[in-house]
């Protein structure tokens, strides 16, 4: 599989995995009926919606053959998910395949978490390799 076809699965796995946020209707303030009196107090500031509120992404290099299992293992869920989604991209075009059964991908993901459990030293890598191998079959 060349680079284009697999990034073009890891793509498409994503897109397809990836949880939309939901839009939230902005329904205007109601305003005041002309007969009240203003408030007389400083208006507070409005909060930060979730998505101002989110630390911008850190530059941070992570060799993929070397990053171990103790450290995918410390990940938050959301974290360790998008990790898991590549690394199933990356052995897919490690393994040269042309398909991929998504129903499969939760299967990869637990087996593959449940090795680095048992094995905390060890790789990511090597987590998914050997998850990847047992469901291709």
């Amino acid at each position: 599989m060349n680079a284009k076809s697999a990034a073009l699965l890891l793509s498409g796995l994503l897109v397809a995995c990836a949880q939309t946020q939901p839009q939230e209707a902005a329904a205007p303030a109601p305003s005041p009926p002309a007969s009240a009196p203003a408030p007389a107090q400083a208006a507070e500031p409005a909060p930060a919606s979730p998505q101002e509120a989110a630390p911008t992404p850190v530059n941070r290099i992570v060799e993929i053959r070397r990053a171990g299992c103790e450290n995918l293992l410390t990940l938050p869920p959301d974290d360790r998910a998008a990790a898991s989604m590549f690394y199933i991209g990356y052995q897919a075009a490690r393994f040269r395949s042309r398909t991929i059964n998504v129903g499969g991908i939760p299967s990869i993901e637990a087996q593959a978490l449940t090795y680095c459990q048992e094995h905390p030293n060890h790789t990511v890598a090597q987590a998914f390799a050997q998850a990847y191998s047992r469901v291709r079959r």
